[in-house]
């Protein structure tokens, strides 16, 4: 338990601007969305265990997270509706910085992992696409997460990723939207912060 809270807090903290009941799950074999979390789990771990520069990691996972997740429809569920009140380049600005935060916090979270290794489970549908449920292995005891993946037009994507029964989209679009509403729904404002913080952990734009 007590790694499984580090593991949460290091996404939540190192990705911060502010500074359940078990189910029955498919075979994975044939299953859409299966086989693209085995190699986007696999691929990020790899990338984790390289022993190159943070940026370089970062780089790396940018990739992944370009390649397997839908970008823009998570970063428009993390700010909703206030994002109506950004100009047309301002939200194109938010979307990249959006990306930078993500990118920050994964590394961090799986940084924490080190080399451990992830098994699919198995998945099943839901009202918006399918969750395919994995164990990260290697540990005193696995921990479960769930990746919500949403069809585009481009096959299926991550919109979410659930640790132990805690939806890190959630948690973003709880810290973006409490920051927004304390600064009167200030967009700009926000993504001063985000910039900075970015900034703070490598990644100027």
């Amino acid at each position: 338990m007590i790694l499984r809270s580090l593991l949460l807090s290091a996404f939540v903290l190192l990705s911060s601007i502010i500074g359940g009941a078990p189910r029955s799950f498919a075979a994975s074999d044939g299953i859409p969305g299966a086989s693209i979390v085995s190699d986007l789990g696999s691929r990020a771990l790899a990338a984790m265990r390289n022993g190159d520069t943070a940026a370089a990691r970062q780089g790396r996972l940018r990739q992944l997270f370009s390649q397997y997740f839908d970008v823009e429809a998570c970063a428009r569920s993390a700010l909703g509706p206030h994002l109506q009140n950004a100009t047309a380049q301002q939200r194109q600005e938010y979307v990249e910085l959006y990306e930078d935060y993500v990118v920050i916090g994964y590394s961090a979270y799986l940084g924490v992992l080190g080399g451990e290794s992830l098994k699919v489970l198995g998945s099943q549908p839901d009202e918006e696409g399918v969750i395919v449920t994995s164990w990260v292995t290697g540990i005193n005891a696995p921990i479960r997460i769930d990746w919500q993946l949403n069809p585009t037009n481009h096959g299926y994507k991550v919109t979410d990723v659930i640790v132990d029964g805690v939806s890190i989209a959630t948690t973003q679009h709880a810290e973006l939207v409490s920051f927004i509403q304390r600064n009167s729904g200030h967009v700009p404002v926000l993504l001063v912060a985000l910039r900075e913080k970015n900034a703070s952990n490598g990644i100027l734009r």
